[in-house]
């Protein structure tokens, strides 16, 4: 290669990744998009201008560098290098497309805040799980894009004309084409949103970095009146945190009771089976077991989070800013307890270590991550942990977290815990054929489950053998469910339904008569049920959002989850999830109890009103407005 390619053959090029691009776009697509000529019309024009959208830098840039041919010429292999640059920075946009097109098709969201976060930060790609063969699988993958950009170089720079003649009037008439396009899928969006026409409204949700454009207030001043039920939004109002509403009045117990808190990743309701886990399920016997329970989330950092603070996760962000730890892990502190954190992933991602356990000493933070698999790390801690409680001050309370990593994807055990076979031997994330190997799959879960199960039961018994258990709270929770495609996902984090969001609770109080909770509970009612335990006499809407499950009226209407961008009304009757900001917020999703879509959410939407305002004031409750 002695030159540069000409403009027009850098066109051509650009062609080919934008026609590639459009290829990838449709594979995002559903069948029924195409079943209605509106909607078909809307999606094919979307894909048309956001596939162009998505390669506009590349190409912008590929044309400014090819404006100075002179500059080019000077280098050492200067054409190829120019080749280099245009070659990989439109590859790396289909990269992306492609890793985007899996993102969502395991987990119903888009490239977002989260999966960038998840990427920056350290120790999150290696939170996924992702066994080897996956991560060369994806390497193959992208290596393949880069290779078919190669060849499309290469023929464009050999085959294509070079001539400029002629070329400027048909550009241009494609520059004025794809403006048209544009402004017409815009209008047809924003008149979609004013007038609730949802078909389009899910279609845009299929779009990577869609932009939703709405009018509703310019029609409003026009005297066009605009459907209800659009687009729901509630927000948090600004304001700095006011966290407890009113000092805290706490009297230590005369003998305070020890904490074990037993935490397991993506461990969902129905694991508290006899068969699967039998020691958690002969603990719960002798304790209060929350038979319909729901995390604050349906991921682990907002999880985790709820069930520390009893606050929705949407506060995960101001309390990160300002570094702030839960009450509950304050009172502790001052009632002079002794720690042991641990963990077989890291404090770091997600920011544990700033938020839950930010005022604690890095002595008493323990993270086992990489190296052996997780079931032997969580056999590690476990074993840390019982060490600890035979070394601790005996004249002192003592607190203990244990965060499992053996149900987390790809559902790690050893061979002594294969409960359920067949299971599936390498679960590749990127090659799983999920229709047919699903329960496979989840045999894998199960029997890692039955392997946490056993390290509970170790500590437990160790606890009943030191004479500790009568002097010991216990509490057994998953940070989030796991869906096996029962409502069509895998995984987690995409819905709020009772597969993604509902965990086993199990609270054993020395003293406390067993008892079984059949309504609704949430992890929101940790800490309000804790405290009072610790000796604090405050009310617990002074410090939380949840109640004290101990409590003998107590009762809980629904629970809510959150995530990222949304927040979720979880009822008997609906399920409801909110948008939290503007952007790609086209709907709200709406299902009933048993989390069936909703032939009509608006319906829905009216008749959770009264939670709906009271959601309102809980997002802002304990914030302060300045001035």
């Amino acid at each position: 290669m002695s030159s540069l390619p000409s403009s027009r053959q850098l066109n051509v090029f650009y062609l080919l990744s934008w026609l590639l691009a459009v290829a990838q776009l449709a594979a995002l697509q559903t069948a029924q998009q195409f079943t209605d000529p509106i909607v078909a019309g809307w999606t094919v024009v979307a894909m048309l201008t956001y596939a162009w959208l998505y390669l506009a830098p590349a190409m912008l840039l590929g044309h400014l560098l090819r404006r100075a041919p002179r500059a080019w010429a000077r280098l050492p292999g200067g054409p190829r290098a120019f080749a280099a640059l245009v070659i990989g920075l439109s590859g790396a946009t289909h990269v992306l497309l492609h890793a985007d097109r899996v993102i969502f098709g395991m987990y119903g969201f888009h490239i977002n805040g989260f999966v960038v976060n998840l990427v920056l930060t350290p120790g999150g790609i290696a939170s996924l799980g992702a066994s080897t063969a996956t991560a060369l699988t994806a390497g193959a993958i992208a290596a393949a894009l880069v290779a078919l950009h190669v060849a499309a170089y290469a023929w464009t720079v050999r085959r294509a004309p070079a001539s400029q003649e002629g070329a400027r009037p048909s550009w241009r008439w494609a520059l004025a084409a794809f403006v048209a396009l544009t402004i017409g899928e815009r209008v047809a969006y924003g008149y979609s949103e004013m007038t609730n026409f949802r078909p389009i409204l899910f279609a845009s949700e299929r779009m990577p970095l869609y932009q939703p454009l709405t009018f509703r207030k310019f029609a409003q001043r026009l005297g066009v009146a605009a459907a209800d039920g659009g687009s729901e939004r509630l927000r948090a109002t600004d304001g700095t945190l006011a966290y407890p509403r009113s000092p805290l009045k706490v009297q230590a117990p005369a003998h305070p009771l020890n904490v074990v808190w037993l935490v397991a990743e993506s461990l969902r309701f129905d694991m508290l089976d006899p068969a699967i886990m039998p020691r958690v399920w002969a603990l719960s016997q002798d304790a209060v077991r929350l038979e319909k329970h729901f995390s604050g989330s349906n991921m682990t950092q907002m999880g985790v989070f709820s069930m520390f603070y009893g606050l929705y996760g949407n506060y995960w962000f101001p309390m990160l800013a300002a570094r702030r730890a839960p009450l509950l892990m304050d009172v502790m502190q001052q009632q002079g307890y002794q720690f042991s954190i641990n963990t077989s992933q890291r404090f770091t991602y997600p920011a544990f270590d700033k938020t839950v356990f930010a005022n604690l000493r890095p002595e008493d933070l323990h993270a086992r991550e990489g190296g052996a698999p997780a079931w032997q790390r969580d056999v590690q801690n476990i074993d840390d942990l019982i060490g600890f409680i035979d070394r601790r001050d005996p004249a002192r309370p003592f607190m203990t977290y244990m965060f499992f990593e053996s149900t987390h994807a790809n559902y790690d055990f050893p061979p002594e815990a294969a409960l359920a076979r067949p299971y599936l031997e390498d679960f590749n994330y990127l090659t799983a054929d999920f229709a047919a190997d699903i329960a496979l799959i989840r045999n894998r879960y199960v029997n890692a489950a039955h392997h946490v199960d056993a390290q509970i039961g170790r500590l437990v018994d160790h606890l009943r053998q030191r004479g500790l258990l009568e002097d010991t709270i216990v509490v057994v929770l998953g940070d989030h469910g796991e869906e096996f495609m029962e409502r069509g996902r895998w995984g987690h984090g995409a819905e709020f339904n009772r597969f993604q969001t509902g965990t086993p609770g199990v609270i054993r109080v020395p003293g406390r008569a067993p008892a079984v909770i059949r309504g609704i509970t949430s992890h929101l009612d940790i800490p309000a049920t804790l405290m009072p335990l610790l000796g604090v006499h405050n009310a617990p809407e002074d410090y939380s959002l949840g109640h004290d499950l101990l409590a003998a009226d107590f009762h809980r209407d629904y629970a809510v989850g959150a995530d990222w961008n949304r927040i979720a009304y979880i009822g008997d009757d609906f399920r409801i999830a909110f948008p939290l900001n503007a952007v790609g917020a086209a709907r709200n999703v709406a299902t009933d109890g048993d989390d069936r879509p909703l032939p009509d959410a608006n319906r829905a939407v009216r008749a959770i009103r009264a939670p709906m305002v009271e959601i309102m004031g809980n997002l802002a409750r304990f914030k302060r407005r300045p001035g």
